[in-house]
């Protein structure tokens, strides 16, 4: 079954994480974007992110399939170790590609 790791992160494990996902060779890809976070816990917040009222952070979206779990989410572990990381895993009721340009 495909599912959908999606992983929340500071901007500071960008390339750490990129790095680590590039060489993982059972996924042949991911995306990445940049977002806001809010939350009530700003005791992680730098000044300028209290200021702002949000966080600087990137969503990684992982498309997996669930026998590939347990090795994403250790190699999270492993990667992540010094920072903090929020995911969650979605199933994929169904995937595919339209037109010729991928």
């Amino acid at each position: 079954m495909e599912q959908l790791l999606v992983v929340l992160v500071s901007a500071a494990m960008r390339d750490d994480l990129i790095d680590a996902l590039i060489q993982h060779e059972d996924i042949s890809g991911f995306s990445l974007q940049e977002i806001s976070g809010f939350s009530r816990e700003h005791s992680q917040y730098s000044l300028n992110e209290q200021v702002a009222g949000y966080r600087s952070m990137l969503r990684f979206e992982i498309q997996h399939t669930n026998s590939q779990e347990s090795a994403l989410l250790a190699l999270l572990e492993q990667v992540c170790r010094a920072d903090h990381a929020r995911y969650w895993i979605q199933p994929l009721h169904r995937t595919g590609a339209i037109g010729s340009a991928f």
